[in-house]
């Protein structure tokens, strides 16, 4: 989380999501209060989804609250959503006090936001609401983005190992590869990888690239890339030297 953005909305593991401790300090609600109405949500959730049955009209009989007439289309609807896993829309999490206890949150995405939170009233909360709205906006746009040049770097990255293996002539090509991955990662951002990872909160064990860069770096991180692969395969592959060509910036 990061304490300086009042509506946090960040992109993890590939989705736009907040967590439950922010919303909680923005709408000025008890943390564990919040807890409550996810694990309620739960198990309404589960009650909706029960033997997977499909949704009827005869489904709501007795329901004096649904009086309109249930169109085709609307039933469509109400399967289509019984079929949405609780799970997408909250995912568990945890946190750590400053005296080092864990404790259980979640990460909410678009649509366990809004279940949430559609019920809160009061002075700004829709003021609140909408700037989360925003925020998730742009942070779907940015993992819309994030994504495109995730699949463009894909194809880079096969180009830049083969070339790698064509033109290297020691004895550790596993090290080679992986000392010019580092490398374009210190041009990039200024920092190794693992460093990223660790500054950034991420687990050691995740794709910086994938998970960790802006699109901003991942576009500065493939155009990098790009010089990379041309420098070694016109002969340039001693380290320092790849290291001082890739670092001042292109003309």
């Amino acid at each position: 989380m990061t304490s300086d953005i009042l509506f946090n909305v960040i992109i993890k593991n590939r989705n736009a999501v907040v967590n439950s401790l922010d919303v909680a300090k923005v709408f000025h609600k008890r943390h564990d209060n919040l807890l409550r109405d996810i694990d309620q949500l739960k198990e309404d959730w589960g009650k909706l989804i029960e033997g997977n049955s499909e949704v009827t009209e005869s489904t709501f009989e007795g329901n004096k609250s649904l009086s309109l007439k249930l169109s085709p289309a609307d039933l469509e609807t109400l399967n289509h959503v019984s079929k949405m896993k609780f799970d997408d829309c909250f995912i568990p999490s945890t946190y750590i006090t400053q005296n080092g206890r864990i404790f259980r949150s979640y990460d909410m995405n678009r649509d366990g936001f809004t279940l949430l939170t559609m019920g809160f009233n009061g002075r700004d909360v829709l003021a609140f609401k909408l700037a989360y709205i925003s925020r998730f906006n742009e942070m779907e746009q940015e993992l819309t983005k994030r994504n495109t040049l995730y699949d463009l770097e894909k194809y880079l990255r096969k180009q830049l190992t083969d070339t790698i293996q064509q033109y290297y002539i020691g004895d550790n090509l596993g090290r080679e590869i992986m000392q010019l991955t580092n490398l374009l990662y210190m041009v990039t951002t200024g920092h190794n990888a693992a460093k990223l990872k660790r500054d950034r909160g991420f687990s050691k064990d995740v794709s910086a690239f994938a998970e960790v860069l802006t699109s901003d770096e991942r576009e500065a991180y493939i155009s990098t890339e790009n010089r990379l692969i041309g420098l070694y395969t016109s002969g340039v592959s001693d380290y320092q030297e790849l290291k001082h060509r890739l670092s001042k910036q292109p003309v």
